[in-house]
């Protein structure tokens, strides 16, 4: 009998602990935001806050900043499915 109640209880902890786990969906292309990101730095850094520069374009999104950037994210496959 009492090896019974210690199975029940181990099977029962078991469960808990595997019904507890959640597992993350994965991003269809990781890493493809800062990838793209970077590129765009290298190419257009040096360009500054002239027209065509990396801080001409990012004084231009003040304010949606975060909003533009978690879009091209979902829309290149970088955000967890």
């Amino acid at each position: 009998m009492r090896k019974y109640i210690a199975l029940v209880f181990a099977t029962a902890a078991a469960a808990a602990v595997t019904a507890t786990s959640a597992v993350a969906g994965q991003p269809a292309n990781p890493g493809c935001f800062g990838q793209d990101r970077a590129a765009y730095a290298n190419q257009f850094g040096s360009l500054g806050h002239d027209p065509g520069g990396v801080g001409y374009y990012a004084s231009l999104r003040a304010g949606d900043n975060g909003a533009i950037n978690q879009a091209y994210k979902d829309g290149c496959g970088g955000s967890p499915s």
